[in-house]
């Protein structure tokens, strides 16, 4: 792992030393970090990128962790790994958690063993109401409420149904992370009220 500083190095290879042993190989611009042929992650210019398998992806957003570019003949590519911050760094407990968490959801995701809801109906919070409201605003399949995410389906069932509250707003997220609302993560959750709250100012 040329492309990681030797000290947080150390760090990550102990946290993961549970799981297997690390391996690596030169992909996307930099080096990839794998544990039984699941890859995790990506080191690249002195930095970690996680990845974001489910519904990491969402929370690694609301923490502000920027998303991996890789540059494919010129041309800008987005991927599913974001880059540890330099507090997140200092938060030992925070990272681990982190770390534990995109090598469990990469596992997962490598052996298929998450059975993903056909209908947006049968995911979390959500419902037969709900899967028709969505309908009508052009959200007709799982993964395309996973695309436009949980601001962009409340702004459009807010304008077109004139539904407001919070509770939507945070049983689509929930829906989205696979998890009743009530048990989003808090910073997360605090993140989406704060947004609701100064929207429902302007």
């Amino acid at each position: 792992m040329s492309f990681l500083p030797e000290q947080r190095k150390a760090h990550l290879l102990s946290r993961i030393a549970k799981y297997g042993e690390l391996t690596t190989k030169s992909q996307f611009g930099g080096v990839s970090l794998m544990i039984d042929d699941v890859m995790f992650a990506i080191t690249s210019d002195n930095q970690l990128y996680l990845k974001g398998s489910d519904f990491l992806e969402t929370l690694y957003k609301a923490t502000k962790m920027e998303a991996y570019i890789y540059l494919k003949k010129g041309k800008p590519i987005t991927l599913r790994y974001y880059k540890i911050t330099a507090s997140l760094w200092e938060n030992q407990q925070k990272l681990d958690q982190y770390i534990d968490l995109s090598y469990h959801y990469s596992m997962q995701e490598y052996l298929g063993q998450r059975k993903r809801p056909c209908r947006i109906k049968d995911l979390p919070n959500l419902g037969v109401i709900l899967e028709k409201r969505l309908s009508q605003i052009g959200v007709n399949k799982v993964e395309e409420l996973r695309l436009i995410g949980a601001k962009a389906c409340y702004l459009k069932l807010m304008r077109s149904h004139n539904l407001k509250n919070s509770e939507l707003l945070l049983s689509l997220a929930g829906a989205i992370m696979g998890c009743h609302r009530s048990v989003l993560p808090n910073q997360l959750k605090a993140e989406l009220l704060d947004w609701y709250n100064e929207l429902s100012f302007q």
